[in-house]
């Protein structure tokens, strides 16, 4: 069986989406004989903690810790104990402190290509060690953060490794740096090294065409995230008397006003209709609500749950009527393919999104037949496909996507991602990548 190396910052325990991609992958990879090798962090900065991702790892894989300065310890020496790292977001708000808007407009002006790079030192050692040590015949880097794919970089520049670079996202104009006013000086910093890494790269893997179209000249091909069949087996839909309108994940600044505006169309909705049985869940968004939110709420059932275990945010998933996709307004937005897209697909549940007009989101959804992505301004459209929705629950009649989703299944993705690892080492080689 051939092995590769794969270096990500983050990896279980950390929970929530920065995991989901390569955990899924690396199960299915023993299947089309590829070994992983995974080199990540003893202990990160990570936005969430989920002990029991650690069972979804497979026995096969070797995982290889090293430890990380945590830039979070200064962060909440300065901040205080209880206020979170930046994670998805670099935007500060009027209420925020002095100090708070330092230390972001700090992070944003003057670092590059993120604060998660005083992991590199020891990554690189390890990864050296572990090259040295077995045969690979490729080595991965996958970001955010962006800064991991320098550790390729230098591998490839000393050893001239096979190697492919993984982006679950754009680099230089990643949404929250397109949002901030970044100097000129740190802007070519980010241009550069990200010119170096597609260039030198054997493969720049990309989730979508359109963040591959955000990135310079490079060899790209684009393998998207993917749901697991496997998390979907122990969960059955049950109907309820309550219409559920569920919405999973993080809601920072960029992305919360969209929401509440859902919400107020959606009461509105409710008001008119003389409808009293929706109820709208927040998943894993707040562990206490803000105001602004409970204001709005009147027609409607309103429960906030926060960040749980990843088989239960399954269950949330496939438990309901409706499922929000709120897509950040934002420059460069139409390639973005959050990874609960995806498990919004599994769990079979009609999907309701706002997002721009022409969007790799909104093509997926069509395709599959899971939902309907409307533009932000188009609020009678968006209410019509609620409208339709609720009625036919209301008659009982099925709602559950009935369309063969396989193609964006994890088993049928990594098919994919192991035969460009074949193609870049050469078939039925044994050549290693050192």
């Amino acid at each position: 069986m051939k092995k590769f190396l794969l270096i990500t910052y983050y990896w279980p325990p950390c929970g929530g989406v920065p995991v989901q991609r390569w955990l899924k992958l690396t199960k299915y990879f023993p299947l089309n004989n590829w070994l992983p090798t995974v080199l990540t962090t003893q202990d990160g900065d990570y936005p969430y903690i989920d002990e029991t991702l650690l069972n979804e790892v497979s026995k096969d894989i070797n995982v290889v810790r090293t430890k990380t300065l945590k830039y979070s310890e200064m962060f909440k020496s300065v901040l205080g104990k209880d206020e979170k790292i930046p994670y998805g977001s670099l935007k500060t708000s009027k209420e925020d402190t002095i100090l708070k808007k330092i230390a972001y407009f700090t992070r944003v002006q003057f670092v590059s290509p993120d604060a998660r790079i005083i992991w590199n030192g020891q990554a690189y050692k390890a990864a050296e060690k572990l090259l040295m040590s077995g045969m690979y015949e490729s080595v991965i880097t996958t970001g955010p953060p962006h800064s991991t794919h320098l550790i390729g970089l230098k591998l490839k520049n000393k050893y001239d490794i096979n190697w492919i670079a993984d982006f679950r996202d754009p680099w230089s104009k990643i949404h929250y740096h397109e949002n901030e006013k970044r100097n000129l000086f740190i802007k070519s910093i980010d241009k550069q090294i990200e010119a170096n890494v597609l260039s030198k790269a054997n493969a720049v893997v990309t989730v979508s065409k359109r963040v591959s179209e955000t990135l310079g000249q490079g060899k790209k091909i684009v393998i998207p995230n993917a749901f697991d069949p496997d998390d979907f087996v122990m969960h059955q839909y049950k109907k309820t008397d309550k219409f559920r309108i569920k919405f999973v994940g993080a809601l920072f600044e960029d992305r919360k006003h969209l929401l509440l505006m859902i919400l107020d169309w959606i009461e509105e909705y409710a008001s008119k209709k003389g409808i009293d049985n929706i109820e709208f869940s927040l998943i894993g968004a707040f562990d206490r609500v803000p105001e602004s939110i409970l204001r709005r709420v009147e027609h409607i059932k309103f429960q906030n749950i926060p960040f749980i275990q990843h088989q239960n945010v399954i269950a949330e998933c496939v438990n309901s009527e409706l499922l929000l996709l709120v897509i950040l307004d934002t420059k460069n937005n139409e390639g973005i393919l959050t990874y609960k897209l995806f498990e919004y697909i599994g769990a079979k549940s009609f999907i309701l999104g706002i997002g721009p007009a022409v969007s790799d989101a909104r093509e997926i959804i069509n395709q599959t037949g899971a939902g309907t992505l409307h533009h932000y301004k188009e609020k009678k459209d968006f209410l019509q496909s609620l409208d339709t929705l609720y009625n036919k629950w209301q008659k009982g009649e099925n709602i559950k996507n009935e369309k063969d989703v396989r193609d964006y299944s994890v088993p049928t993705i990594c098919k994919r991602y192991s035969d460009l690892l074949n193609a870049i080492c050469g078939i039925g080689t044994q050549a290693s990548c050192l």
